[in-house]
């Protein structure tokens, strides 16, 4: 069996003599990409019909959400004159602290970033709040998408394209961020749709000037995803290098202009109304930044945090460990190599701000803008495993992320982790329902006494990696 692909390598492993079929040969692509849309916006619609319906939206939800107030009455992309007149009872039902910060000449500034409020402000125009949420739900199935035509494109067999997208919209923070009012659903398609580009033989100009536009665009929303734009487009050039040596000249414009002028207009935005070259100037006057903390204290806190983790609320991300191990041994290696240039830098950094755990807010915040680029270590897995008992414990690990998500789902402020209060987590009440210390044997960052903890969760993860790279290599040797 041989699977078509347009990606810049094929993966290499030798196929097997038999793959779990979850598709019939009738079906064609777009079939099922309209019926993975299908079910996505189903899951994605659920969970944002379950907190459209709670007015008491937290975090940083109604504060990006007063940016919309503001531009709807003022014309203005400073909330500070909405907060002033109590204007966010129109999408709150009680006072909101505002999120604000003294600028330069002391006047009041926004915490945030307004690129994701101007983005969704035409659904806030037509339908109010519910239509931010309808965006969000919409963002979210495209992510999805991207997922499956991603490892389509490298070479995966339909039914693992589909099977790990359907595994990444149930069972990963895309689930938990598809019902809120945050930007990182944002990142999460525009960086998935960027490396798309990015790992395709063939690229045009025109998906050439889609990923700058789209890598540009992300800067607005966040200055923080400067950690990821500017891997992405050093990895762009570097493609029109080696296919052109820079001879193409439409290639080079349809990188240079969407870059300068989205990612030059922001660094002159900052200039002139910050009187800063720094990317996320609200941040720093908030104190906060890279390198504050330790990167190993901080990357191990933002996976296996009880309250905060990737993992101990996602645990199909422990496959990713064995899936990275996989494929650099076999044919995806540059593949690897160009995604670890993506996530790498960015995760570490964002791990060291001194709130790596982004306030009060759900698990793993930070780390949604790269969690679709990690499907392809999942697809890995289980195409190198080949087997049910494999399949089942994805499906299994999956459904145990979305138990977590539906119960906060259902129960909303167990969601909203609070470093003041570690003692309340999701993870503690579905202990509660099964009569399990699931929260006592899960590490807190911030409890004490819990190095022992996070010393067994690490070797944990690990082990688990070691395991599945053994199992997938003798797998490989008796076929």
């Amino acid at each position: 069996m041989s699977f078509a692909t347009n990606a810049i390598e094929a993966p290499q492993e030798p196929q097997a003599t038999a793959t779990v079929e979850l598709a019939s040969p009738a079906w064609s692509p777009r079939s099922w990409t309209g019926l993975l849309a299908v079910l996505a916006m189903g899951v994605f619609g659920l969970a944002a019909r379950l907190r459209y319906v709670n007015p008491m939206r937290s975090g940083d939800e109604p504060h990006y959400l007063m940016f919309n107030v503001a531009l709807r009455k003022y014309h203005s992309l400073n909330p500070a004159r909405a907060y002033a007149n109590g204007d966010y009872l129109a999408i709150h039902p009680q006072p909101i602290e505002p999120h604000l910060v003294p600028g330069p000449d002391a006047q009041p500034l926004p915490l945030h970033g307004f690129g994701g409020p101007l983005l969704w402000h035409p659904f806030y125009l037509l339908m109010g709040v519910a239509g931010v949420y309808l965006f969000m739900v919409l963002v979210s199935t495209l992510t999805v998408l991207n997922i499956y035509w991603l490892l389509s494109e490298l070479g995966f067999a339909r039914a693992y394209a589909v099977g790990v997208a359907g595994l990444f919209a149930v069972g990963t923070p895309l689930y938990t961020y598809s019902s809120m009012l945050f930007i990182e659903p944002i990142a999460a398609l525009a960086v998935v749709f960027a490396v798309r580009g990015l790992l395709r033989a063939e690229l045009t100009s025109a998906r050439i000037a889609a990923v700058a536009a789209a890598m540009g665009a992300l800067v607005w929303v966040h200055g923080r995803f400067l950690l990821l734009i500017v891997p992405v487009m050093l990895l762009l050039a570097g493609r029109i290098w080696q296919r052109s040596r820079f001879r193409d000249r439409w290639a080079i414009v349809a990188m240079a202009v969407p870059s300068v002028l989205l990612v030059g207009g922001y660094a002159l935005y900052n200039l002139v109304v910050w009187g800063t070259a720094n990317p996320a100037p609200a941040n720093a006057a908030s104190g906060n930044g890279i390198f504050q903390i330790s990167p190993l204290t901080g990357v191990l806190n933002a996976l296996l945090d009880r309250n905060y983790g990737l993992l101990t609320n996602f645990p199909l991300m422990f496959l990713v460990g064995g899936g990275v191990l996989l494929a650099l041994g076999g044919g995806l290696r540059r593949t690897s190599l160009i995604v670890a240039a993506v996530v790498v830098p960015y995760s570490v950094a964002v791990c060291t701000f001194v709130n790596w755990w982004a306030g009060f807010g759900p698990p793993a915040r930070y780390l949604v803008a790269v969690a679709p680029l990690l499907s392809i270590f999942v697809a890995v897995v289980l195409r190198q495993l080949n087997h049910w008992l494999a399949v089942a414990a994805a499906v299994l690990l999956a459904g145990y992320g979305l138990l977590l998500g539906l119960l906060s789902d259902i129960d909303k402020g167990l969601r909203w982790n609070w470093e003041l209060h570690p003692e309340v987590s999701v993870l503690g009440r579905l202990g509660d329902l099964l009569g399990l210390p699931l929260a006592t044997f899960t590490p807190s960052a911030f409890q004490p006494g819990q190095t022992a903890l996070f010393v067994w969760w690490s070797a944990a993860v690990v082990v688990v990696s070691g395991l599945i790279w053994l199992a997938g290599n003798l797998h490989r040797l008796r076929r």
